[in-house]
């Protein structure tokens, strides 16, 4: 094989290359526009498809791996937004366990209980299971695909000792299938653990990952916001639901 040969050859296959991988670009984001407009068609509340604009769920599922026909452990569903879009991503076939401790369905007069009672009322999210267990009392096995932890690892970091943490993330780890992954989410802090703004810094959530054994495998940052006012506590209106966020994805070493 002569050298000009050699060098087309080798120029096809970079083009050919790059037209694949341009394609794939493609296939995932029509693939990520189709969900999201499946979310918009769904019953699901309208304050729901209101939030979606800040929290962009159907970039989230993508970048986590989620797809149909898997098993999803939710952490702390509290009230459902993101268990209707786990129970609609994952279809019939798949499996959506609903986490929820007694505080987060005891507290603000049973809130969130009530509206996850309405969202699962009359079987409509029927791949939906409930699972009341405190933290540290998981009893779940090599069945998970991939657990969510969506803005809530600031309240265990804050409150949970580190061994308790560890706990709770072995847990995870055994629930998890040989590859499973845990997609995390959380709200950014340039202070470390801000526990009265429920806020931390994204080195202690990958520190505490990695403790407990887990790779970190990808990041994502469709959800940051460097306009944040970190100063503020996380519920203040003029941060709420524009807070700069971390996305993370971890998989069971």
């Amino acid at each position: 094989m002569n050298r000009n040969t050699l060098i087309n050859r080798t120029l096809i296959a970079l083009t050919l290359a790059g037209t694949l991988a341009a394609c794939q670009s493609t296939m995932d984001a029509s693939s990520t526009d189709t969900f999201a407009q499946n979310l918009i068609n769904s019953d699901r509340p309208a304050s729901d498809k209101e939030r979606d604009v800040g929290r962009k769920p159907a970039e989230v599922v993508d970048f986590f791996g989620i797809q149909d026909g898997m098993t999803v452990l939710e952490i702390l569903s509290s009230g459902g937004y993101y268990t209707e879009i786990l129970s609609q991503r994952v279809g019939s076939k798949g499996k959506v366990i609903a986490q929820n401790n007694r505080f987060i369905l005891d507290i603000f007069d049973g809130r969130f209980a009530k509206e996850l009672d309405g969202r699962l009322a009359n079987k409509r999210l029927n791949n939906v299971e409930h699972y009341v267990k405190e933290f540290g009392e998981f009893d779940i096995e090599n069945q998970v695909d991939v657990v969510t932890i969506v803005l809530n690892y600031h309240d265990m970091y804050s409150n949970f000792p580190k061994a308790k943490r560890m706990k709770v993330l072995q847990q995870i780890k055994k629930s998890l299938k040989p590859g499973g992954t845990v997609g995390v989410i959380d709200m950014e802090s340039n202070n470390g653990n801000q526990k009265d703004l429920h806020r931390i810094s994204q080195d202690l959530v990958i520190n505490d990952f990695a403790d407990a054994g887990f790779k970190l495998e990808a990041k994502a940052d469709f959800l940051k916001n460097p306009a944040d006012d970190y100063s503020k506590v996380v519920f203040d209106k003029a941060v709420r639901g524009k807070t700069d966020r971390f996305v993370f994805k971890f998989v069971k070493a």
